[in-house]
Formats: structure tokens, C-alpha cells, sequence
């Protein structure tokens, strides 16, 4: 809040200063498109000019030079200001109020323009209409008529047309017309919109107009008589009810449009008074925009549109605010959001939170509170979608990061009492880089244990983590939290919490790289005794391999850590409840199933699958043969034997039927546990050939769903 008001207080500094000019060399002076053009240009430089911001070098002058002086004193000055600015407005009780009288007043002016708009939409559909080529003429008895918008002239029925001063009103809304002066009104108003707060620019919209009146004057009196026109314009009696937006002839005030028709021009520096614009543009950029060094927290139009889009969401300010340390070089960080899509992760206490939804809002975070131009911030995903972690590594190694951050959530099945947060780095025998990997962990940790939840340690697992151990670069795992604790929980899901554990991971980062800059890290190889580096005590685990099943069959730790990640279809993780009710006891540690790409996805790939046909596949023979298929080959206890309660189990299945009808690719779209899409998925690859689906009387490869379901009774 305090960078947009400061922000807005430099937007009205731009504009009463080029005002100021306007008003003591250029008004009153028959410089009318030029004056027009200038208060244009003022409402948009008035925005603009505050957005630059220059960092004084004071090595790019001589120190003997006025120039020198001059310019660092403006820099500093600006730093000075802008720092203690927010330094004072930072604890304002008032902001709040401040943010909701300025989008009030906002939302006002954007009513009052579309009550305008529609106004003159309803006088336009409701009288006749007349097309005068490039003009439509709109007869009306309305008041305040006549006056122009766009191309249209809304003409008082009342007014002689054909009458010498008929005439001249005509020709003054024409000239309104062809100059598109409803385009700069237009303009104007919805700058006022976003700046209703600058007493300025309600003086750019009143000079505007006046400027507009003082050009089609001009005009009838090039094709008529001064005197006339000034008597006309004396003797007008029309009553006054316009809308802001139209070019109404009867404008006030009248003695002003008449000096300015008997105003005799002059040429005498008047090239020179609208050349000084040029000097006084560069004075303000210098005043505004020079700094010495760069603040907590700059004013860009990224931060501006920010806040306010935000305001006007509804949504509040962050309860914690990152640092934005100044690097030297910029670096590439990739975040992880752990799980996702298919792969829920880990389940909450309260049955419904799940991991790869939080995870995913954790990355968000830390993308809107990232306030430090030199962090480029790479996502390995943006949305809800399933990746393996193959995927995952081939993704952070693609983008060339300098460091690799995974977003995770632990779950402790039962046990409701384990809490708290801990990061997990390679382990020392799969990397050579394991002291960048400690220390860029150790900088996290120093920021996670000052949350208000406790901090576990830095732990290692014997056998590695796939991501840790593939990404060419320092990297961590986090875990933030359990969700199987409800305290942990209520916290993980809060705003505040997931805030100030985003700006924990963006200091550390933050702070990791500014160690490196100075030469205050570890030695990749070998530690420095005299350096000072406070560690967490590191946690070897004890070995606790998940159960690794590769194309359905089990398989050990080498066998699945030598799997070639071009050939992999897909990966599940099944963890806690998932894994030991799919699994029983052997899948207490998770597990991971892998699917590889089979001889047919690879005929497959090229080839147009439909999704949507005239005619669907079927099973040869129909409903019967179907039933009969399952009665022969479904083992229909499977959930029973697993344990599972009684009820429906169904299972979605989805597989290709090619233009032989034959079945491949079969997968499960959902699980209702206790083995059940394992059996279904293993059925359905028995199946035999199907009719193939049909477009336009030709068989084509088509993706069909089908369901098998599974009945329990009580009995």
C-alpha cells in the first residue's frame, strides 16, 4: 500500500509540474492542437514517468563535475525519500481505508461513464437517424442538444438548419466530428477513472474541452463571421444538460471562446515556448526517477496493477513481505509442486485436503510474494496435472537452474502426533556436489525454524530421491508440515502461514545466493575449518524402501533405478492408506507402480485417435458376452480378500480399440482401492477383439471408456 501511494503522490509531482507550464506559457495562446496534443500527453507521462526508475552510477562522471554533483544529490535524494516513505507509512492503521475510498471513487466515476454511455444509446435508438455520408445526423428535442459523439450529431429540431446560424452550429459539430475529439474525451475520462485523486487531471479534462471549443470556433469562423459567431454565442438561451462525454456547442464559458476569436495570433517565440517542453520532460525524469540504489521494494507497473487488481479482488496485503537482496548476477530457481493430477499425494486429517493441491498453492505463493528481479522463477507446473518425476527432473534440467526447490507435505498414516517441518537433500554416495546441496539446505532451514512450527532437521535417505539425485544443481526437498496433524493442518491450509512460509524459501534462497557471490560457502569438496557455518545435524534413515512394481510385477531398487525415462508410459505414487489398502503390509513404505510404453504405443504414436465417433466400439456379441467374459475371468472377492467394506467399487477404465478391434493401452482412471483396478485393468488386457468404433462408415482408432464395478453385500 505504501509503494502506491507514494506511487500516486509522484503522479500528481509529473502533472502539476507540465501543467504548471501549460498554464503560465501555452494556455490562452492559439496554439490549439499543440495545447491539445500536450494535456493528452501529460495524463499518460503522468502515469509513466514515475514507473522509471535509474540507478546513478557514480563512476560513469568525474568527480570535478557540477554534473556529478548535481545528479548524485538528486539520486540520493530520491532513495532517501522513497525508503523513508515506506519506512513511515508502513504501520499506517488507516490503509485499509485509504484502499477502499480510492476504488470507491473509482467505481463511481466507471458507473457515472456507463450511465453516459448508455444515455446517449437510448437517445440514439430512440429518434430518427439521418446519414450524411461519413456523419449521422440524430433529430432530437432533447436539451443540451445540439452536440456531437463519435460520428454522430444529435441536432435540435428546434434549429433552423438552413439559417446562417444553423449553419455555423453545424459546422462547429462537424469540425468536433472530423477532429475525433469524443476520442480524447473518452480518454481523459477513463484516466480520471484511475486518477480521480489528481486535481490535475480534472483541470486537463475542463482545458480539454475548452480546446476542443476553441478549434471548431476556429473553424466557423474561417467559413463565417467573427461577430456573428460571438453574437450567436451571447444570445444562445438553450437550456444546459449535456453529458460528460459529448461535444455540447452551448459550453461555458462564452467570454473566453469570444477573446480567443478575436485574439490576433502571434508568432514571436512561439516556436521556442513549445520547444521548452523538451528540457522540462527531462528535469522531471531527473527529479523522479534517479536513484542510488535500488529499495526494498520498487515501484514498477507490474507492482502497481498488482495491488490495486488485488484491492479490487478483494483480496489482502501479504501477511509477511520477502526481502529483495541485491545480486549481482540473475539466477534461474525451479519449484517443484510436488505430486499432482492422478497423483494426489498425501490426504488430510480432515479427509479432503489433499497434497498436490497444496503444494501447488505453495508454489503460487512464492511466485506473487517474489519481489527480486534476479530470480527468474520456473515452474515445473502451473496447474493440476500429473507428472512423474522423470518428467519432473527432465523439466528443472531443461531450464538450466542454478537451484532446485520440491514442494512437499508429509503424511504419518496413524500416528496424528508427528509435527513440524524438514528438508531432505541427496545423499552423500549419489552426489559429488553434496556440500552446495548442505549449505543451500542449511540457509533454508534458518528460515523454516523461525516459523511457528517446529524444525526436524536435514535428513538424507541411503538410497537417494530420484529428483535430488537427476537435477544438475544444489537442490532440497521440502517437507512443510503434516497433514495428518490437525495443528499442522490448520496451519498448512491458512493464508498467513502458507505467506510466511513463502517468504521463508524466497530469503533463503535469497540469502544462499549472496553467499555464494561473496565466497562465504563451502568448498564443493573439501570444508574450510575456519569457516563458520552453523549445520544442521544431518539424519541417514534408516532403510525403508517403498515397494517398486514395474508393469505390475515387483521389482528391486537397481532394476527400477536403471529404468531408461524415455521409455516410461506412466507413474503412480500410492502413499499411506492408498499403498496398504491396495497393498497390505508390503506397501506400509509407499509405492511406486511404473508403466512402460508398449510395442503398440509406439504404432500408435502419428496415428489419429478419436475421442468422439458416430458409431462406438463394442464388445463382440453384446451385454451378454460381456457378462459372460467377466463371470469366466474377473476375480469379483478381489476386494473382499483385500478387506474392503461392504459396497459398489467401480472402476473407470480407458483403452484404445484399433481399426481391428483390438484392445491395448489400458489404464485405470480412478481406484476404489483394496485391488480392484489392478484386477479390472488386468481383465480388460484379456479381453478379446472388439467391433471397432466407426466415422463416416470407416473403422478408426477410437479411446473408450468402459466400467467394471464391484459389489460387496452386507451378507
Amino acid at each position: 500500500m505504501q509503494t502506491n501511494i507514494y506511487y500516486f503522490l509522484q503522479v500528481i509531482f509529473c502533472s502539476a509540474i507540465m501543467m504548471g507550464y501549460y498554464w503560465l506559457v501555452l494556455r490562452n495562446n492559439k496554439f490549439h492542437q499543440y495545447n491539445r496534443f500536450y494535456l493528452l500527453a501529460i495524463a499518460a507521462l503522468s502515469w509513466i514517468v514515475p514507473l522509471i526508475k535509474i540507478h546513478w552510477n557514480e563512476t560513469n562522471f568525474s568527480e570535478d563535475t557540477n554534473i556529478y554533483y548535481l545528479l548524485s544529490a538528486v539520486a540520493a535524494n530520491n532513495t532517501e525519500i522513497e525508503s523513508s516513505f515506506k519506512l513511515n507509512w508502513y504501520n499506517i492503521s488507516w490503509q485499509k481505508g485509504l484502499k477502499l475510498l480510492y476504488i470507491g471513487g473509482a467505481l463511481l466515476l466507471l458507473g457515472s461513464l456507463m450511465v453516459s454511455l448508455f444515455r446517449i444509446y437510448q437517445l440514439y435508438k430512440s429518434n430518427k437517424t439521418s446519414s450524411l455520408g461519413q456523419i449521422d445526423l440524430v433529430i432530437t428535442n432533447a436539451k443540451g442538444t445540439p452536440y456531437s459523439f463519435f460520428k454522430y450529431i444529435f441536432w435540435n429540431e428546434a434549429i433552423d438548419m438552413t439559417s446562417t446560424t444553423g449553419q455555423q452550429i453545424l459546422q462547429h459539430e462537424i469540425t468536433h466530428v472530423k477532429e475525433k475529439h469524443s476520442y480524447d474525451k473518452l480518454f481523459v475520462q477513463l484516466i480520471l477513472i484511475a486518477g480521480w485523486f489528481n486535481p490535475f487531471f480534472w483541470l486537463i479534462k475542463k482545458e480539454l474541452h475548452m480546446i476542443h471549443e476553441f478549434i471548431a470556433d476556429k473553424k466557423c469562423v474561417d467559413s463565417g463571421d467573427t461577430a456573428s459567431l460571438a453574437q450567436m454565442l451571447l444570445t444562445a438561451a438553450y437550456p444546459q444538460h449535456q453529458f460528460s462525454l459529448t461535444n455540447s456547442f452551448f459550453f461555458s464559458p462564452i467570454k473566453r471562446r469570444i477573446a480567443m476569436l478575436r485574439k490576433q495570433p502571434t508568432t514571436k517565440f512561439s516556436y521556442l515556448r513549445r520547444l521548452i517542453v523538451l528540457p522540462l520532460l527531462a528535469i522531471i525524469v531527473v527529479l523522479v526517477a534517479f536513484r542510488n540504489k535500488e529499495t526494498t521494494q520498487s515501484i514498477s507497473v507490474e507492482s502497481v496493477i498488482n495491488t490495486i487488481y488485488k484491492d479490487l479482488a478483494g483480496k489482502s496485503t501479504p501477511s509477511a513481505v520477502p526481502l529483495n537482496i541485491e545480486l549481482e548476477k540473475e539466477y534461474t530457481i525451479v519449484i517443484n509442486a510436488g505430486h499432482g493430477g492422478a497423483d494426489k499425494g498425501g490426504f488430510g486429517i480432515d479427509g479432503k485436503s489433499t497434497e498436490s493441491i497444496l503444494t501447488l498453492e505453495l508454489a503460487n505463493t512464492i511466485k506473487s510474494l517474489n519481489q527480486n528481479s534476479h530470480l527468474n522463477l520456473v515452474f515445473t507446473r502451473n496447474e493440476d496435472e500429473t507428472q512423474s518425476v522423470a518428467e519432473v527432473a527432465a523439466i528443472a534440467n531443461k531450464a538450466k537452474p542454478d537451484l532446485f526447490v520440491s514442494l512437499h507435505y508429509n503424511n504419518a498414516n496413524k500416528n496424528t502426533q508427528l509435527s513440524g517441518t524438514e528438508i531432505y537433500i541427496a545423499s552423500p554416495a549419489k552426489t559429488n556436489r553434496y556440500n552446495s546441496h548442505l549449505h543451500f539446505a542449511n540457509e533454508l532451514a534458518n528460515q523454516l525454524d523461525d516459523l511457528n512450527m517446529p524444525f526436524n532437521g536435514i535428513k538424507s535417505r541411503k538410497e537417494g530421491v530420484y529428483v535430488l539425485q537427476n537435477i544438475n544443481c544444489p537442490s532440497i526437498l521440502i517437507e512443510a508440515g503434516y497433514l495428518s496433524n490437525q495443528k499442522d493442518l490448520s496451519k498448512i491450509t491458512s493464508t498467513n502461514f502458507r505467506e510466511s512460509l513463502a517468504v521463508a524459501i524466497l530469503n533463503g534462497i535469497q540469502k544462499y545466493l549472496l553467499n555464494k557471490e561473496s565466497g562465504k560457502l563451502i568448498n564443493e569438496h573439501k570444508v574450510n575449518d575456519k569457516d563458520t557455518v552453523i549445520l544442521r545435524g544431518v539424519k541417514i534413515d534408516s532403510i525403508q524402501y517403498p515397494l517398486y512394481l514395474l508393469d505390475g510385477k515387483i521389482v528391486d531398487k537397481d532394476e527400477f533405478n536403471n529404468i531408461d525415462p524415455n521409455s516410461i508410459k506412466s507413474v503412480e505414487v500410492l502413499k499411506a492408506n492408498k499403498a496398504l489398502e491396495a497393498f497390505g503390509q508390503e506397501g506400509k513404505n509407499g509405492v511406486i507402480k511404473v508403466i512402460l510404453k508398449s510395442s503398440n504405443d509406439k504404432m500408435l504414436e502419428g496415428v489419429q485417435i478419436f475421442t468422439a465417433v458416430q458409431e462406438e466400439p463394442k464388445f463382440d456379441g453384446g451385454k451378454e458376452a460381456w457378462l459372460s467374459f467377466l463371470i469366466k475371468n474377473l476375480n469379483r472377492d478381489i476386494p473382499v480378500e483385500k478387506g474392503g467394506p461392504p459396497g459398489k467399487y467401480t472402476v473407470i477404465l480407458s483403452f484404445i480399440v484399433d481399426t481391428k478391434g483390438k484392445v491395448s493401452n489400458v489404464e485405470a482412471e480412478n481406484d476404489p482401492g483394496y485391488g480392484t483396478a489392478e484386477e479390472a485393468v488386468r481383465v480388460m488386457k484379456l479381453s478379446p477383439n472388439w467391433v471397432p468404433a466407426k466415422q463416416n462408415g470407416k473403422p478408426v482408432v477410437y479411446k473408450h471408456k468402459h466400467t467394471i464395478t464391484y459389489v460387496i453385500s452386507e451378507e
